[in-house]
Formats: C-alpha cells, structure tokens, sequence
C-alpha cells in the first residue's frame, strides 16, 4: 500500500504545469494531501484483493476466494511490482481478466484498488490549493489568502466556500466525486 495517492508527474499533468519550479512544493504536499483525502473520504484505501500478474503483463486475473470482490475501470491501483499512478483499463467477462494501463514490473499476487483517475483533477487542485496559500514568511498556511492561480487565471474563495473542517474549498472536496462517501461540513 502506498500513502502517495498520485505522483508528481499525473499532477504536473493535470494542472497543465510546463516547468518544474514548484516540483518541491508539490512533493512535500503529495502525502499531506493523500493523508487528508483519505480522512475526507473515510477510507484508508488498506483492503487488497488477492489477484495474480506477471512481470512484463498487463493481466490481472483475480483469486478464486476473491472473485465477489470487483475493480471498477478507472480504479488507480497499486501492489509489489505495479508501477505508481497505474489504472484498470478493461475487463473480459469471458476471460475474468482486468487490463491494467501499464506492465507489472515484477510478479505479484495482491493488489490495492484506490482511488479514481477521475479524482484525480480534484486531488491536484487541492495540493496546488495548499501550496498557493503557503505563507513563506512562517513557513506555514495564510489565514487570509482563500485563493488559487492556475495559470492566467485566479480564483478567490469566499469564506463560506470554504470547508472549516478540513481547510480546502468545497467545491473541491466535491470534486472528488465520491456521492457514497461520509463526509461531514
């Protein structure tokens, strides 16, 4: 199991980044922020399905003792040989085997269902949420600062837009998309 729900590249990507001066900042947040989407989300992201890959496959086939438990496509991944920010791109019924959207680097026979790729948009606006609002004067958050550039474009939250229990806009934590998920404003 990995706390990194995502890495720098997929945020990099997603927020339309061209160079990497924010590559440290970014980083330091990634587990920050993976620690706080999981307590948002109330789920720690621990339980495995016992499922056989090789190395070099994009095969997964899930154990028998399993078979119940499903991935869903677009469910990012993770295990002993699985490459980061791996996703399930397919499944054949007729077959029972998922497709994953890189090879296994290594033989394995368990894996951890994640999160969404579809969160994550929502997961690297809140990393770049946070580190716009970094105070480097104390080396901590801004109180004052509720707003967030991507690019040309600057978005500033009112205070009711943001959530008071967790410190990210609502409308993030929104977007994350998880309609079943308990979580509290």
């Amino acid at each position: 199991m990995n706390l990194n729900l995502l890495t720098y590249s997929i945020i990099k990507t997603e927020l339309g980044l061209t160079d990497d001066t924010q590559q440290a900042a970014i980083e330091a947040m990634i587990p920050k922020t993976s620690n706080d989407v999981r307590r948002i989300l109330n789920t720690n992201y621990d339980k495995y399905i016992e499922a056989s890959y090789s190395n070099g496959s994009t095969d997964i086939t899930v154990n028998d003792n399993y078979k119940n438990l499903m991935f869903t496509i677009g469910q990012v991944i993770t295990g002993s040989g699985i490459p980061d920010d791996t996703y399930i791109t397919a499944y054949d019924p007729s077959t029972g085997k998922y497709t994953m959207s890189a090879s296994a680097t290594a033989d394995g026979n368990y894996v951890y269902p994640t999160i969404m790729i579809s969160q994550w948009s929502a997961i690297s606006k809140m990393i770049w949420y946070r580190i716009s609002n970094l105070d480097t004067s104390t080396g901590g958050s801004s109180a004052d600062l509720k707003s967030i550039s991507y690019g040309p474009v600057t978005k500033t939250y009112k205070d009711s837009e943001i959530n008071t229990k967790w410190n990210y806009p609502v409308s993030l934590i929104r977007d994350l998309g998880t309609p079943y998920a308990k979580v509290g404003f």
